[in-house]
């Protein structure tokens, strides 16, 4: 290939140039997906452990404050209560270390357990209770009247009266 110092070669090199960046430009904006709301904002990853391993400790305190507000009956569930209140109550350094690796305030954590175990209250609405329940009943009947054929009676001159009847 060779350059031209002339105008013409220039130009042409110069619209050849800006039809492949205006190409470019559009297949990037047809092919990209636009998001409303991107997952991440700032500098973060799509894959963050950290945020994982966190997520993994405040399930474990999760299940300690499940375990210890259980009103099973079961020896073992009962075991495991005790040590879940035993837990959540006590100073000790694994407790501490949980809530530290969760990114929470153990003392926080601790007064708010022993709140809890001391008050407990529903953090679950009865089987057959709860706002999304009866949302989704409603919406059940409403789809069986829909899908359910109209009877209709016939017109009274139509009406076969006999002994039978």
């Amino acid at each position: 290939m060779t350059f031209d110092t002339n105008e013409d070669s220039a130009n042409f090199s110069t619209s050849t140039d800006a039809k492949s960046s205006d190409k470019k430009a559009l297949l990037s904006s047809s092919t990209k997906r636009k998001r409303k709301n991107p997952p991440f904002t700032g500098d973060d990853i799509l894959f963050n452990p950290v945020r994982g391993e966190s997520a993994l400790w405040v399930a474990v305190i999760t299940q300690a404050m499940m375990d210890a507000l259980s009103k099973s009956k079961n020896k073992e569930a009962q075991y495991h209560k005790h040590e879940a209140i035993r837990w959540l109550t006590e100073s000790s350094k694994d407790f501490i270390e949980v809530c530290l690796n969760a990114g929470l305030n153990p003392d926080d954590v601790r007064r708010k357990a022993k709140k809890a175990i001391a008050n407990p209250t529903l953090w679950r609405a009865e089987a057959g209770a709860g706002k999304r329940y009866i949302e989704r009943k409603t919406y059940r009947e409403k789809q069986k009247l829909k899908t359910r054929p109209k009877t209709t009676t016939p017109p009274t001159s139509q009406i076969i009266i006999g002994p039978w009847a």
